[in-house]
């Protein structure tokens, strides 16, 4: 039997809310782990991922690689790795139309350089990470739905898929495509919905939602995600597409709902008009990766977002 210590795993966007966990659990089940992360300003402020990565430095036995997917000069390093996680990526939605080269850069020509690198090494997979946002307006359906992303930061995602595709065909590379629905759990992002709802609700300000609130989420909790995430390194089946959703459909309004409720908050709700590019709904068809990775989405909307407004309140402002 092989022993995990002497499976090199490269991890990069290790520095985010996602990647640190992905980076512990894989630490904890045993593979020699490599974080990288440039921790970029640009969608919120770097200073959470600093502490998050300034976390992962506790860990022992973890490799880190301080520099930028975009600029790293992969011929002076003398890491080779049997398997990648691609974490690393510009999020979010409004941002992507203001600034198309930042998405264009970090999500497309980034990969492109850790792949001309990556194929040189004994590598036996590749996990990139994509989104639902590739699948556009309304994301219900499983991996062979059709693909009309409706923002740049979907084109963007979608632009990798197809060029990782098509180094797999015609090179033999070993890729395996995660699309992850919506994430959320202790330690989210500032500028996503649960997170800001939980502030508002807690300081008792309004909490602001872009359009009606009838947009729904099947959205996945983040043990659940890391967990799948890591298992994929194995299972998951090189040239496959697996959907990374939560079972539970849940409205914008149902989720500010149960936030109040949780965090005994009477703080009004503001409507503002929604970000263009929106989802409408995303109830992910997620058999596929239930089947093959052992995703296991077992954690509902109303415990997961107890544990959130917990995590939140404990750490209060120093996670700010």
């Amino acid at each position: 039997m092989t022993n995990r210590k002497e499976q090199r795993v490269l991890i990069t966007g290790a520095g985010g809310f996602i990647g640190e966990k992905v980076a512990r659990l894989a630490h904890a089940e045993g593979f020699a782990v490599t974080a990288l992360d440039a921790r970029l300003d640009g969608l919120y402020s770097a200073q959470e991922k600093q502490l998050r990565w300034e976390r992962l430095h506790e860990l022992g036995g973890v490799q880190f690689i301080d520099d930028d997917l975009r600029s790293i000069d992969w011929t002076k390093s003398e890491f080779e790795f049997e398997y990648v996680i691609n974490l690393a990526a510009m999020p979010g939605l409004k941002l992507s139309w203001d600034d198309y080269e930042l998405y264009r850069s970090c999500n497309l020509d980034a990969v492109e350089r850790l792949v001309k690198a990556s194929i040189n090494w004994p590598l036996k997979n590749f996990i990139q990470i994509s989104t639902s946002s590739v699948y556009g307006k309304n994301a219900i359906g499983d991996e062979d739905s059709p693909t009309k992303p409706v923002s740049p930061y979907g084109v963007t995602k979608l632009a990798a898929e197809n060029l990782l595709f098509s180094y797999h065909h015609t090179h033999n590379f070993p890729v395996s495509i995660l699309r992850y629905f919506s994430v959320y759990g202790p330690g989210q992002r500032p500028d996503m919905a649960y997170r800001r709802f939980i502030e508002g609700a807690i300081a008792g300000s309004p909490i602001v939602v872009f359009g009606d609130g009838q947009q729904s989420r099947s959205n996945t909790y983040i043990d659940d995600v890391a967990q799948v995430t890591v298992n994929s390194l194995t299972k998951a089946s090189p040239g496959e597409i697996y959907n990374i959703a939560g079972e539970e459909e849940t409205t914008v309004l149902e989720a500010v709902n149960i936030i109040r409720h949780l965090t005994n908050s009477s703080s009004p709700v503001v409507f503002n008009p929604r970000i263009p590019g929106d989802q409408d709904r995303t109830a992910g068809n997620c058999g596929k990766a239930i089947s093959s990775l052992g995703f296991n989405p077992r954690t509902s909307i109303r415990e997961g977002l107890a544990n959130q407004v917990q995590e939140f309140m404990r750490l209060g402002v120093k996670e700010k």
